[in-house]
């Protein structure tokens, strides 16, 4: 019987391993091809105030762009390869910003605003074009929170 209740146990854990390295993005068979670890997990930051932020980091990220917002200037290049592209946006200023992007059909927005310090990202699928990219919060884009993005 004892030994009955050991393989039990054996067995129950073995099946919580299972799911447990795969929800990690581990193959349950090293082997397997096409598993690649760290995948699709998800990033959380923290804003002043104890409020978290989470966005998805993408499957097959082609590539990632730093943004620096501070009053009245957004600090990013003035160019980025076409695909899929996470704009990594941090509040580097004292008052609270945002993050938009405007072009080829697309019209996205970082939600919600980060306050002094907060940080956050937005993943945008980008189309070679022009578009513009600014500050939403009123104002803000008038003052010169606002840029051209070339995609090639």
């Amino acid at each position: 019987m004892k030994k009955i209740m050991t393989y039990a146990a054996g067995m129950v854990s073995l099946g919580l391993m299972l799911p447990f390295s795969s929800a990690f993005g581990q193959a349950a068979n090293p082997g397997s091809a096409g598993m690649k670890a760290g995948y699709g997990s998800t990033v959380s930051s923290q804003e002043p105030g104890g409020t978290k932020t989470a966005a998805a980091v993408p499957d097959s990220a082609q590539g990632s762009v730093e943004v620096t917002l501070t009053e009245y200037k957004i600090e990013m290049p003035a160019s980025v390869g076409a695909g899929v592209t996470t704009f990594k946006v941090t509040n580097a200023g004292e008052e609270t910003h945002g993050f938009e992007i405007e072009g080829n059909g697309i019209e996205k927005a970082l939600k919600p605003r980060l306050k002094k310090g907060g940080s956050s990202s937005l993943q945008v699928d980008l189309k070679p074009g022009t578009y513009k990219v600014y500050c939403p919060v009123h104002g803000h884009k008038m003052r010169g929170m606002s840029l051209d993005l070339t995609v090639k």
